[in-house]
């Protein structure tokens, strides 16, 4: 049985738009900073246009699989 690589924490999923992927992209730099207030404007932008897909996909990228 051939070796699975574990899944990129980055890989965009296909079906998400580039605005939203944006989005989370600025939300994740700002948690990772430690930077509560430049958190706020990004979520309250994806709130507004958020899916399952791009929820998942926030939480993918904040807790990366070990």
């Amino acid at each position: 049985m051939p070796a699975t690589r574990p899944p990129d924490p980055d890989a965009r999923p296909p079906d998400l738009d580039p605005r939203v992927c944006e989005i989370i992209d600025d939300i994740v730099k700002a948690v990772r900073r430690g930077d509560d207030a430049a958190v706020r404007t990004p979520l309250a932008n994806l709130a507004a246009v958020a899916d399952i897909t791009a929820l998942l996909y926030l939480r993918e990228r904040l807790y990366p699989p070990p």
